[in-house]
């Protein structure tokens, strides 16, 4: 008797989840590689700019932080950015955001850039294309509003997009940016690990993906940007980091 009871309760329980799209399928070169290569299809999909990192001016390095705002974590992050004169790009989670509006507000006012992460960090794949719809706008309606200004980059949770993924987030006026190189923060691994693993990624043009909800990357960033600046990379965000491949490319 207990063991049907149980049975009726999982079948009724599988039956009021809500069922993947049937088109649903993954097109991600970094939801199933790890990281982009420079290649425009990978790192920047969707986009019409040719990526040539071998013809940039100066070693530049875009740093992103996913997940966040994150009230334990995000102020000292802040403060070593700061220390260090170091602009990075939040994609930020709108659920989170609107628990933590002032917080969202203060990274803006540190000169960081603010993206799009959508609102609930569902992957998409298993989203229909009017709930990811809903996810960009609603979150991108919301940074506007915290932060007086447009949002411009998007970047999904897990890297993870279908075919109607990237027409949505230009539809909402966003461009997609994926990462080159993963810090793996989010496995918690030591700091010494997450340092090393970055440093490895660290080339002209990368695109480094950290998390602001992670103890390891608090503990891990000081160095990385000391050896990032011993080794005379210097950290854009990543609205200058398209401009400098657009001067490269030309």
């Amino acid at each position: 008797m207990k063991t049907a009871l149980k049975r009726r309760a999982f079948l009724a329980g599988m039956a009021a989840l809500p069922a993947f799209p049937a088109h649903a399928r993954e097109l991600s070169w970094v939801a199933t590689h790890g990281h982009a290569g420079f290649l425009t299809a990978q790192l920047y999909p969707g986009a019409s700019l040719t990526l040539h990192p071998e013809a940039l001016t100066e070693n530049i390095v875009a740093l992103t932080i996913d997940d966040g705002p994150d009230t334990a974590h995000d102020p000292e992050i802040r403060r070593i950015l700061r220390a260090y004169g170091v602009p990075a790009t939040y994609f930020l989670v709108g659920r989170h955001a609107q628990r933590h509006a002032r917080l969202v507000r203060e990274i803006a006012d540190d000169g960081h850039e603010i993206g799009n992460h959508t609102w609930s960090h569902r992957r998409l794949i298993h989203c229909t294309p009017e709930e990811q719809a809903i996810e960009l706008r609603r979150t991108s309606a919301l940074l506007e509003t915290i932060t007086g200004r447009p949002t411009r980059w998007f970047r999904p949770p897990f890297g993870s997009y279908d075919e109607h993924t990237l027409g949505i987030a230009r539809a909402a006026g966003l461009e997609t940016m994926l990462w080159t190189a993963d810090s793996q923060d989010y496995r918690d691994h030591p700091p010494v690990v997450i340092e090393e693993r970055v440093m490895r990624g660290l080339t002209p043009g990368a695109v480094v993906l950290m998390h602001s909800n992670h103890a390891g990357t608090v503990a891990a960033l000081p160095r990385i940007l000391e050896r990032a600046k011993d080794e005379r990379f210097r950290f854009v965000t990543l609205t200058e980091w398209k401009a400098q491949m657009e001067r490269a490319a030309a």
